[in-house]
Order: structure tokens, then sequence, then C-alpha cells
């Protein structure tokens, strides 16, 4: 099969402007360049991968799942820096997320693209199973789910944005460092710009407009 089908987005259609909006989640890459990135970002060699295989995507991203001979696996994202910091930054506070293997914020690469690759979390779709679980098994589990969303909302930061390494600060003077506040964390955290694509898309990425970090409320609404 062709690698062009790991370029598109295969997930839907639209009803007005389909070719324009197909067109704008286009994302061509070195397919044979990221098979390599991915097999030394987990210690392996190139001729290791045996699959490489489109796992989903999202409106702007895609996740391929990438397997080596001896049945490793792991999915790779299409992502910026602030994923990879914000989950860092989420595993530094207890809170289990996908460990990140290697990944580059740039496509000034072999594989022209930016990406990231991370572990594959074995389990279940939930809405594959929920229906065979018992009324008991269902109330623990939405506990579980509610305890986690009840630890991310415990957590406090000075600003609103997004999480970043301080290393990719382009503007010392306006990201704010919260490393200080996270003494068993070995990284440098940083709230800089915030990502959210409705900020960014199409020509608003052109916009000399702030984007946060905001402190006060009224400058994250107005950004």
């Amino acid at each position: 099969m062709p690698d062009s089908h790991l370029f598109e987005y295969t997930s839907g259609r639209w009803i007005y402007n389909d070719h324009l909006r197909q067109y704008e989640r286009r994302r061509a890459f070195n397919v044979l360049e990221l098979k390599r990135l991915a097999a030394v970002s987990v210690h392996r060699k190139e001729e290791d991968v045996s699959t490489f295989e489109k796992l989903a995507e999202g409106g702007f991203n895609r996740s391929f799942l990438v397997t080596m001979n001896d049945g490793f696996q792991l999915p790779k994202f299409f992502v910026i820096a602030s994923e990879v910091a914000t989950m860092d930054f989420l595993r530094s506070q207890g809170i289990p997320v996908p460990k990140v293997f290697g990944y580059s914020a740039r496509s000034d690469n072999a594989a022209g693209t930016e990406y990231i690759f991370m572990e594959l979390v074995q389990g279940n779709n939930l809405g594959d199973i929920w229906s065979q679980l018992s009324e008991k098994e269902r109330i623990n589990l939405v506990l579980q789910i509610v305890q986690m969303e009840s630890r991310l909302l415990s957590l406090r930061f000075p600003a609103g944005g997004s999480l970043y390494y301080c290393k990719y600060s382009q503007d010392k003077s306006s990201w704010i460092d919260i490393s200080s506040t996270l003494p068993t964390s070995k990284r440098h955290f940083c709230i800089g710009p915030d990502t959210t694509i409705g900020l960014w898309y199409g020509k608003r990425r052109d916009l000399s407009v702030g984007r946060g970090p905001s402190a006060l409320t009224a400058g994250i609404i107005l950004s």
C-alpha cells in the first residue's frame, strides 16, 4: 500500500469545502526516516520496525502505531513542544500518562515533521466494554475518573497559557518560570503562549496579538 494514505485525513468528510478542509489536514513526511527515528528512540535498529500503521487522528494531528519485531509497540503523535512538557509535568505530579521516549518539536529533522514517540498504553476502549460492566464496576470506574479530575483541578498556576520546557522560551521576559514551585522536579517548566488552535488557525497566526501567558483574567479573555 502506498504511503500517501498516511498523509491524508481519513476519518471523515465535509459537506461544505471538503477539498479545502482535507488540504488543511494533509501532512506529508518522510516515512522511512520517521520509522528510523522511532527505532532510535527506544534503542532499536531501523530494521526492527515490523509495521507502521495509522492508529487514530484528530483534527490536526495523527497517531501512528509502530510495532517492533519482538512485539514492542509505541504510538507517534504529531504535536508541539507544549504537549511533551505537559505530559512530563503531569507525570511529575503523579498523574499516570504515557512515557515519552523521544520527540522533535520542529520539522527540520530527517523525517521532515514534528513527532512524539511514546509508550502504548494497554487496555480496552471504555465504549466497547461499558455494557458488560456491572453497576458496581461502573460506579467504581466513575469514582476513579472523578478522583483523577479532582487532582487535575487542584493544580494551581500563576498565569494562563500553555506549559513548555523553559529551554524553548523565546521571550524570557514574558514567559513565567514555575520550576520553583516544583522542588521535586528535575525539569524546568515555563508558562508560555496559549496553543489553543483557535488562536492560531489560518491567517490568525499572522496577527500580532497577545496569546499569553496572561496573569490576569482579563488578559486571558482578550487573547
